[in-house]
């Protein structure tokens, strides 16, 4: 396995040389932590955040990288300075809450989602963020509830279709997991019929859209069986 990784490293580092990006610098990240040289792949990191000019954007991308290597108490550490220079930035907030699901400390995350849909209530990101607060506290009711808040959203930019699919994903595994306890089976059935639906649609949107809504959907299928596991 390490051997693949160590493979591997070179093409992910001339991806990186040749379109440097967050994505990118996360998966090299990713592998030196696989290689167990993960102090390597934080110093790489950081030499590349160093030259980031904006402040707000060096300590929640070295948040970023924190936690990609499990260091979450540390990553969250950043982004509590963060929020005291920036208390009212939307994406410093929205990586505080992200974290704290992480961290299943879910009543605190569903106070910064909240907060922050107060404000932009139409925010996937944020909605995506609170799905996973009160799937995590089992309140089935909203969770139905931020359903249909969330299918009356139709996402403006790529991007956004990450978050919708995030959402589809944790829905998708869930109501089938709640089908005959919390949801009945006619319920089921007509949320069963809506997810094939998109389907049709994102086949319409371009492969752009497509690979932000399949890789949002892996994603959020892999946090909500991650919030059954810490269940157990």
């Amino acid at each position: 396995m390490k051997e693949m990784l160590a493979n591997n490293m070179g093409s992910l580092k001339e991806l990186f040389r040749e379109t440097p990006s967050m994505e990118h610098l996360l998966q090299i990240v990713a592998t030196y932590h696989g290689m167990e040289q993960t102090e390597r792949g934080i110093g790489f990191a950081e030499a590349f955040i160093m030259q980031i000019e904006g402040e707000k954007d060096r300590l929640v991308q070295t948040s970023m990288v924190l936690e990609m290597v499990d260091e979450n108490e540390e990553a969250l550490s950043y982004l509590d300075e963060a929020e005291i220079k920036f208390p009212d930035d939307a994406q410093v907030k929205n990586h505080r809450g992200m974290l704290l699901n992480k961290l299943t400390e879910f009543e605190k995350a569903l106070t910064i989602y909240e907060g922050l849909l107060e404000i932009s209530p139409t925010s996937l990101e944020s909605l995506s963020g609170k799905l996973i607060a009160l799937t995590g506290l089992e309140r089935h009711g909203d969770v139905l509830k931020l359903y249909k808040t969330s299918i009356a959203i139709t996402p403006s930019n790529p991007q956004d279709w990450h978050f919708k699919g995030v959402i589809d994903g944790i829905l998708k595994d869930y109501f089938e997991a709640e089908k005959g306890d919390s949801i009945t089976e006619g319920q089921a059935d007509k949320l069963s019929q809506s997810f094939n639906s998109i389907d049709h649609i994102i086949d319409g949107l371009g492969p752009e859209v497509r690979n932000f809504y399949m890789m949002g959907n892996f994603a959020g299928k892999e946090i909500y069986h991650e919030i059954l596991e810490n269940k157990d």
